[in-house]
């Protein structure tokens, strides 16, 4: 009897989650090779990490950080009481929010870029100009 095809709970264990997590983000085909974070699952480093969401609200979850293209670096934290809740919509809401964040920031540093190059320029021909 599949998993997929019993209404029956199944807990999976901090390493399980972040393993399952890592392998869905590596079949989508974000994760690059670097020098950056370790090489737990297909390049992407796992961290067993503490949720605070109050100083008395404390639940147990996983950190995954890996690289992606224009080397933009990306942290994932997983909360694994939600994680249990419904795994294919977390993970569904998961890639519905990352490509657009990673398209954001890819156009955040070229907008920012730009603007340090002519901030650079100025200043650089004010200082010629005055000597």
């Amino acid at each position: 009897m599949p998993i997929l095809e019993s209404d029956k709970r199944v807990d999976l264990t901090q390493r399980e989650v972040a393993v399952v997590t890592a392998k869905a983000i590596a079949k989508a085909g974000l994760p690059i090779p670097n020098g950056r974070f370790r090489n737990d699952v297909e390049h992407i480093q796992i961290d067993p990490i503490i949720i605070e969401h109050r100083v008395t609200k404390r639940e147990p979850g996983v950190r995954l950080q890996f690289m992606v293209e224009h080397e933009l670096g990306v942290t994932f934290n997983v909360n694994l009481r939600e994680f249990a809740e419904n795994p294919t919509g977390y993970l569904t809401d998961l890639f519905e929010h990352l490509r657009p964040m990673m398209r954001n920031s890819i156009k955040l540093r070229k907008r920012k870029q730009i603007i340090n190059q002519a901030l650079y320029e100025i200043m650089t021909e004010e200082a010629a100009a005055n000597g």
